[in-house]
């Protein structure tokens, strides 16, 4: 009860209790964005037929991934090993199959 009356008579600290958290939740709320932007994205499609194409059209299509081109042993491996592409997306044989 006397940390009550206490509080109600401050009305400096009341008035911080209310506004600090407030403002805290402001800037959070603008500041942070959990949006993902230009993921630099490698397809490896062993189906090559119109659905897979497509599919593959869509993921580009949402503006959130970057298409890299890379060649060699393991596409998928090595260019996330280099740090080329930060992910990759396997289309297996019989993609149209399996759906």
């Amino acid at each position: 009860m006397k940390g009550i009356a206490q509080f109600r008579r401050d009305r400096l600290t009341l008035g911080l209790a209310f506004l600090l958290p407030f403002l805290t939740l402001l800037i959070f709320g603008f500041a942070i964005r959990l949006e993902s932007k230009d993921i630099t994205l490698i397809v490896q499609d062993f189906d090559r037929i119109n659905l897979s194409s497509s599919y593959i059209e869509r993921l580009y299509a949402t503006n959130q991934f970057v298409p890299k081109q890379w060649s060699g042993g393991n596409p998928v491996r090595d260019a996330i090993d280099r740090g080329i592409a930060k992910a990759a997306v396997v289309i297996p044989p019989q993609f149209s199959r399996d759906i």
